[in-house]
């Protein structure tokens, strides 16, 4: 039997000030930030953009 990985928020400001959000599966921040760098092109294009990455409850 597997355990579920936690999941996190992943929080980015664009250039024009504006805030996303991302809800993804990892199995730690530094994985969640690689896991939304893999599926957000705006964070894949600017990796410093993310404000914080915290872990859902």
């Amino acid at each position: 039997m597997t355990t579920p990985s936690p999941r996190f928020g992943v929080r980015y400001k664009k250039n024009d000030g504006s805030q996303h959000s991302l809800q993804l599966h990892a199995a730690n921040r530094q994985e969640a930030r690689i896991v939304a760098m893999e599926t957000d092109a705006y964070v894949r294009l600017y990796p410093t953009s993310v404000d914080s990455i915290l872990q859902a409850a």
